[in-house]
């Protein structure tokens, strides 16, 4: 009897392993020897420049950042409020928001890039990537927003 509870300890065990090591989060390519490139779609874009100005470190919960989803929706936080909406891009190269909302909170902090990039994203036009970043385009081909790829949401 003490045989089989000891087979039945060590299966759970097994499965308990095999379970956990599911839930490991993968690096992102360009990490660890994978390739330099990430996907538009389902990374976590955190947002680095915004009107030409870098934007103020902050914590992670504060951060701002977007996330572009496979089914055409788009999330992320502006620095106070958070938003969502639809987005397409067109010929692989033109991306445009359409249906935007946000909460409103009303928020103090004079380095909230939430106006900036609120603005960005009204008058992006097109889209540029390369070495984990993105680049929100204007229609003459200016950069009014400038993204890092940090992690996998």
């Amino acid at each position: 009897m003490d045989t089989f509870w000891n087979r039945a300890r060590g299966l759970v065990a097994v499965v308990g392993l095999v379970l956990l090591t599911g839930c490991v989060s993968q690096p992102m390519p360009g990490e660890g020897g994978f390739e330099a490139e990430v996907p538009l779609t389902n990374t976590y874009w955190q947002l680095h420049v915004v009107a030409g100005e870098p934007v103020a470190d902050s914590d992670a919960a504060s951060e701002a950042h977007l996330i572009l989803r496979d089914d055409g929706m788009v999330n992320g936080f502006g620095g106070c409020n958070a938003f969502r909406g639809e987005y397409e891009v067109i010929n692989n190269r033109n991306l445009v928001f359409s249906s935007m909302a946000s909460t409103r909170r009303a928020c103090q902090n004079r380095d909230n890039p939430e106006r900036a990039l609120f603005a960005a994203m009204a008058s992006t036009a097109g889209v540029q990537m390369g070495a984990r970043r993105l680049h929100l385009l204007n229609s003459e081909g200016e950069t009014l927003a400038e993204f890092v790829a940090t992690r996998q949401p």
